[in-house]
């Protein structure tokens, strides 16, 4: 019967409970409904008082559906502001935006706005907010010690703005940090060691600014980075061995600061790296051959230190290396022969060292290298034959070197300042890729082979100060961007220099007994208007001295339309100034009207004899006649 009795009254409580429960969820959601409501008109106001968007209805569904640049979420909550710059600019309006009032902001993009001025200060207390892009602005000032309160933040991009001074430490705070990008901003001052607890860090970039001092040894705590970029800065002292620690490191760039001391044997430990940058930087010692662990590096970069020894073996077990560059050190030894297997280089260059010995035959097997660069060492002995084999190779450089013996069939751009003897291999003609020879300052002898006119993709040559004997082929590919008629008119000028044009007369110096050849030049004018013949002399042959090419002889061939008698000019330590307009095979030389001097000639020529009597005056002012 009791339990008769205190049924009813239990059923009655339980009632009662629901019922306030009930209650209570109604009140809520209306509370929450109201909270809604006003939260959707704080944030149509501030984006309607920002002035960022014009033209556009502020109702809730228009701003969610037709603004551009904005994301809501099905409440109408605006989760994203990213307006596009090729639609509208921001710029000075950056400050008229009540941030406070979107509490669900997720993401703020607003890169290549020209944004200035300073952050305001109420984007740090966005609660939601995780990704943070303000890149490439024109902001300036410090950055505020509370944005260290943005504890969601996933990304945050600061770069390409003006921001000076140190970085504040809350920074540190930011625990779930994945991307840092500070680069390229005029921060100063050390690099903060409270940013080495972002263990959830994975892209830390800081390059282009002009952080001091060390590298933090608690660097080794961030073990999920895999991009470290500090280049462009004035940091110092060593690289800490702590970073061998980081074992997802896939890029790791330290180029042009002050770091000095050697290369940690611990580097070895970083197996994932495909990008090593340590270029310009002060390191000294030797190249630790722990580098033969790196199996996934692509790109091995030591350039401009102050390394020495000799390249480790171990360099050839980095199968997938494409590009190498150990120029401007003091590395010593000899080119090691396991570098053969280095399968995918594209570009090495070993250039300003004291490498000594003659170059491998193994070289051969990098059928996939663009670039070889072996120039200012003391290499000796010949070039082997088996370079020919490289028949993916547009560029050699062998020059300043002690390179002795002939030139095999190979592709390659510059040999000059060797001991190279012998004449220019037929062989060139199949070098269909040559874009620039220099083979200057050799022993090279006799003529310049004809079939280099068939190389279209030559834009460069050198052949001075060698030997070499024969006539100068002007009429080049059309890749020179120099027709035959230019170059007639610019020798006759005396108009080309180191400056003047591509092919360049300088490109012939220092050969005894090479000629330009101008009977090329014969079929491009025509001869109008020429003025009255005062002379019947037929001229043959002239001999110019000029003081850049010796003793050249001008030989010209008159295609039936001119005989021309001897006659040898000789300038004194200058250009001749004849500055003629057009070469007419010999018989238009239309210079300036001028009047003839005491040390002029009048020369005169007749195109032939329906035209005898139109004849062309050419003075020649200020030379001597023999």
């Amino acid at each position: 019967m009791a339990s008769i009795d205190y049924e009813p009254k239990l059923l009655a409580i339980l009632s009662t409970s629901i019922f306030l429960s009930c209650t209570f969820v109604s009140s809520t959601g209306l509370v929450a409904a109201l909270d809604d409501s006003a939260l959707l008109a704080s944030e149509g106001k501030a984006l309607l008082e920002s002035g960022w968007w014009s033209g556009y209805s502020n109702l809730t569904s228009h701003r969610c559906k037709y603004w551009p640049g904005i994301l809501c979420d099905r409440a109408g909550r605006i989760t994203k502001i990213s307006p596009p710059p090729e639609f509208l600019k921001v710029g000075n309006k950056f400050g008229k935006m009540n941030f406070s009032c979107f509490s669900n902001l997720v993401r703020l993009h607003l890169a290549n706005h020209e944004l200035n001025g300073s952050i305001p200060p109420q984007i740090s207390i966005l609660p939601q907010l995780r990704y943070l892009n303000l890149s490439s602005n024109n902001l300036a000032g410090e950055l505020p010690s509370s944005l260290g309160n943005l504890s969601r933040l996933v990304e945050l991009d600061f770069s390409s703005n003006n921001f000076i001074n140190s970085i504040p430490p809350e920074l540190g705070n930011l625990k779930n940090l994945v991307t840092l990008n500070l680069s390229h901003n005029n921060f100063s001052g050390p690099i903060p060691s409270a940013l080495c607890h972002l263990e959830n860090l994975t892209h830390l970039h800081m390059d282009h600014n002009s952080f001091e001092g060390a590298l933090p040894s608690e660097i080794g705590n961030m073990k999920n980075l895999e991009i470290l970029d500090v280049s462009n800065n004035t940091l110092n002292g060593p690289i800490p061995r702590t970073m061998g620690s980081l074992a997802k490191l896939r890029s790791l760039i330290f180029f042009m600061n002050k770091i000095n001391g050697s290369i940690p044997l611990e580097l070895g430990n970083l197996t994932n790296l495909e990008d090593l940058n340590l270029c310009s930087n002060n390191l000294v010692g030797s190249i630790p051959s722990t580098m033969g662990l790196l199996s996934n590096l692509i790109s091995l970069v030591l350039c401009e230190n102050q390394i020495e020894g000799s390249i480790p073996l171990e360099i050839g077990n980095l199968t997938n290396l494409q590009y190498l560059d150990l120029s401007y050190n003091i590395l010593g030894g000899s080119i090691p022969s396991t570098s053969g297997s280095l399968s995918n280089l594209i570009f090495v260059d070993l250039s300003y060292n004291i490498l000594v010995s003659s170059i491998p035959s193994t070289l051969d097997l990098l059928s996939n290298l663009i670039l070889l660069d072996l120039s200012y060492n003391q290499i000796n002995g010949s070039i082997p034959i088996e370079i020919g084999n490289l028949i993916n190779l547009k560029d050699l450089y062998l020059n300043s070197n002690n390179i002795s013996g002939l030139i095999p069939s190979i592709m390659g751009r510059y040999l000059f300042e060797n001991q190279i003897n012998g004449s220019i291999p037929s062989s060139l003609k199949y070098c269909n890729n040559l874009t620039f020879l220099d083979l200057s300052y050799n022993n090279l002898s006799e003529e310049i082979p004809s079939h280099l006119y068939d190389l279209t993709s030559l834009q460069y040559v050198n052949f001075s100060h060698n030997n070499l004997s024969g006539f100068v082929p002007l009429d080049l590919p059309p890749a020179f961007n120099l027709s035959d008629l230019v170059i007639c008119d610019l020798l006759l000028q005396g108009q080309i220099t180191n400056d003047s044009a591509t092919f360049k007369a300088t490109a012939f110096e220092g050969n005894k007994y090479l000629h330009p050849n101008f009977s090329s030049c014969s079929s491009f004018y025509s001869p109008p208007n020429l003025l009255p013949s005062t002379d019947n002399g037929m001229i043959h042959s002239i001999k110019i001295f000029l003081p850049i090419i010796t003793t050249i002889s001008l030989c010209l061939l008159c295609l039936g339309c001119l005989e021309i008698s001897l006659l040898e000019l000789r300038t004194f330590g200058m250009h001749a100034n004849v500055a003629p307009h057009q070469f007419l095979s010999c018989s238009r030389l239309v210079g300036p009207s001028i009047e003839p001097k005491p040390k002029q000639t009048i020369l005169t020529c007749r195109r032939n004899k329906a035209q005898a009597a139109n004849g062309l005056s050419l003075f020649i002012p200020a030379w001597d006649f023999k």
